[in-house]
């Protein structure tokens, strides 16, 4: 007999503990099992197996209830291996979230503890031959022979009848069976050939293989070559026999990244990103277990692939706030890769044109390696960037969002045969719908923001719940029928492209036009395929994209990422600015980029435009420095959330009373309502806090965290996120 302690589905934290069960035969740590939990048939994980003498009346009456029995085992061997298994209860404590919560962080949907779903095994027939048999025709003999030189080829690549095939069968010759093969998220294309790294290049690669198991800070300007120091540092641990992990931001956008890693390594690449099928996933995640690739590139979660022996796991555009998790656990993804790059003794290489002042501050204290690719490939000069003050320009009378300038590049650089990219990060028609006789703005029921203008779908559109209503004809508030879209986005910015600029050929790509599958390597294969002229897009063209026909590069309202309520916004406007000026002027030809801002003097703006690192750097820190600020503290967010909002700002002020009373050296800002106060019919008060050691602060949220999330449940809810990258 067996007591097995099983963690159920629910990730609540009033349910975060394991439950017995009995079973009679000993099972896997890591395996999920059918079991009854109250009235409910459940799927649960298994954490631990203790084998018992004594019966299970003996148990029952010992413990003073009664044990039910494991109804059925789904696994026959452990879903996560058990690196991987100590890593979701580290992650649970340092997250202070329920650990079921971190196992289906760790996995795919279909393999997650909660998952009712399945998905079928994909096979195909394929022949073999029977040894010591003989064909009778010349037809067969043929056949025969061209099987030899096949062998498991599948039947519908054969260039023979069925008739034929089926011949062979009854003779004995053939036989014909089904075998499972992978549904491929992607063609295997010819490998590329390998390039001769520059001399800076392979100091860098030298550099970082001589300290093994350390971090490594690589900072090269966009265009420097980073990715073939990528491919050089993947190429030496697969010939050691090491497994390689490369992360990128989000692979939706990075496509090109995928294209050169399955060129140059072909088979031995796997993929995990959210844009594959349901088997596709599936898929790649038995071939990443089963250890029949070196690689794995993918986007955040793929830091949890299922990879032994690890090498290396490479990071490209570190600072990107991609990284951080934003749902539960929340956690960093560097953070989970170093961890597991300790475990392995394998080194992380944190790659970026605009690091993280966190990074960059380490790597000039020495706890980071610190390498530089300060120029292009080739000398290749960095794109000439222009400032342009629209304040002017309203002086001037033109009150267009194109400044005369930008419209003067784009005709040119079209009228060249060259190809543009334009970034406006903000989707949509237009900002908001307001009544021109009430002055009445629609507005989301269920969260305090504005619907947004989707003219394309004729849809207003919440962007934070999802909320859709047709495009009203009459204000629901007085009836007029005088309704304005105030504001821009993508979609009317596309309109305005098409009817100022002759020859013009738009590519928009942002969330809305990349939701179908590959749907942004669609459209990024139309604009290399010259389809279009200008790609006009989010934040999501400022990332990975390299067309060398790219000369101009137009910024259309610099301030939007500026004025967000963030300590980071000027950090992030700078990153946003140099990473997008990057994708001008990488082939043969001078790039050229304005950026069109009301705040021409600032710094992250002027500093962008110099291309200079090292001042913006140095000016932020000043201004961290002064406000205390990371790095130099560490912060939590404390969000408190209830349906109820007569309770929410009571329940933040006692929160933050107990912070007081149990935690030395901090500062505590707030409580205050959060930037959306509202959002899905839940009321959010954010209390931040700083502070330098972290036990005492801990301790004390651990006792919140308990309180609030199982005593309280229903009522109210705090979140706490470490190192929180979002204020909203």
């Amino acid at each position: 007999m067996y007591i097995v302690k099983v963690l159920v589905e629910h990730p609540v934290h009033a349910l975060d503990t394991t439950f017995d069960y009995l079973s009679e035969k000993s099972l896997l740590v890591g395996v999920r099992v059918w079991i009854r939990f109250g009235y409910q048939k459940i799927i649960g994980y298994v954490e631990n197996v203790e084998e018992t003498h004594f019966s299970k009346s003996e148990l029952e009456q010992r413990a003073g209830f009664r044990y039910q029995y494991i109804l059925d085992v789904i696994d026959e061997e452990p879903l996560l291996n058990e690196e991987l298994q100590t890593l979701a209860n580290q992650l649970s404590r340092m997250t202070l979230s329920p650990r079921i919560s971190c196992l289906q962080a760790m996995l795919p949907t279909q393999l997650k503890p909660s998952t009712h779903q399945t998905v079928g095994i994909k096979t195909q027939q394929v022949v073999h031959l029977v040894e010591g048999t003989y064909a009778k025709t010349i037809k067969q003999q043929e056949c025969m022979a061209f099987l030899q030189e096949h062998p498991d080829i599948p039947v519908k690549d054969i260039p023979y009848s069925r008739a034929l095939l089926d011949n062979l069968k009854k003779q004995g010759c053939i036989e014909i069976v089904e075998k499972e093969v992978y549904r491929q998220p992607f063609l295997i294309e010819h490998q590329s050939k390998h390039i001769q790294l520059t001399t800076q290049q392979q100091k860098v690669v030298d550099g970082i293989l001589a300290h093994q198991g350390r971090v490594a800070l690589l900072h090269g300007v966009t265009g420097s070559g980073k990715t073939e120091v990528y491919l050089a540092l993947a190429a030496h641990y697969i010939q050691q026999n090491k497994s390689v992990m490369m992360l990128v931001p989000e692979i939706s956008l990075t496509p090109m990244m995928v294209e050169v890693f399955r060129q140059r390594f072909g088979n031995q690449v796997a993929i995990l990103h959210s844009r594959l099928s349901q088997g596709e996933k599936y898929d790649e995640y038995r071939r990443i277990k089963r250890q029949e690739v070196k690689i794995v590139v993918g986007a955040r979660s793929a830091v949890f692939a299922p990879l032994e022996n690890i090498g290396i796991i490479i990071l490209d555009e570190e600072h990107d706030a991609s990284y951080k998790q934003e749902a539960k656990p929340r956690y960093l993804t560097s953070q989970i890769a170093k961890m597991r790059a300790k475990t392995h003794h394998a080194s992380v290489v944190l790659g970026s044109a605009t690091p993280s002042l966190e990074s960059y501050a380490r790597a000039l204290k020495g706890v980071y390696d610190l390498y530089e690719l300060p120029e292009r490939i080739n000398q290749k000069p960095l794109p000439q960037v222009e400032i342009v003050d629209m304040i002017q320009e309203t002086r001037q009378r033109n009150y267009s969002l194109f400044s005369r300038k930008m419209k003067q590049s784009i005709q040119q650089t079209i009228d060249k045969g060259e190809q543009v990219i334009l970034l406006l990060n903000k989707r949509g028609y237009a900002s908001y719908v307001q009544c021109q006789d009430c002055g009445e703005v629609l507005k989301c029921p269920h969260c305090d923001v504005t619907l947004t203008d989707h003219r394309s779908e004729h849809k207003l559109k919440c962007h934070y719940c999802e909320y859709m209503i047709d495009y009203p004809h009459v204000c629901p508030h007085c009836g007029s029928t005088h309704l304005k879209s105030v504001g821009y986005g993508t979609q009317k910015i596309e309109e305005e492209i098409e009817k100022i600029f002759c020859g013009a050929k738009v590519i928009r790509y942002d969330v809305d036009t990349t939701r179908q599958k590959n749907g942004h390597l669609k459209l990024l294969e139309r604009f290399r395929n010259k389809e279009g002229n200008i790609l006009l897009g989010t934040q999501m063209i400022a990332k990975g994209l390299d067309f060398e026909d790219v000369t101009f590069v137009g910024v259309l309202n610099a301030d939007l990422s500026l004025n967000i309520p963030d300590f980071r916004a000027s950090e992030r406007t700078f990153q946003l600015l140099c990473q997008v000026s990057g994708r001008s002027g990488r082939g043969q030809k001078q790039g050229h980029v304005i950026i069109q801002t009301y705040n021409p003097e600032h710094y992250a703006i002027t500093c962008a435009a110099k291309h200079d690192y090292i001042a913006f750097f140095h000016q932020e820190m000043q201004y961290r420095q002064k406000a205390k600020y990371p790095p130099y503290c560490h912060m939590v967010s404390i969000l408190i959330q209830s349906p109820h909002e007569e309770l929410i700002h009571s329940v933040a002020i006692d929160v933050k009373n107990y912070l007081l009373a149990h935690s030395q050296q901090t500062v505590i800002l707030g409580p205050a309502r959060s930037a959306i106060y509202k959002m899905q019919d839940i009321y959010r008060e954010r209390i931040l806090v700083k502070f330098l050691h972290s036990q005492d602060i801990y301790e004390a949220l651990c006792v919140m965290n308990d309180y609030y999330n199982k005593q309280q449940k229903g009522k109210v809810r705090i979140v706490c996120d470490f190192n929180p990258y979002s204020q909203i």
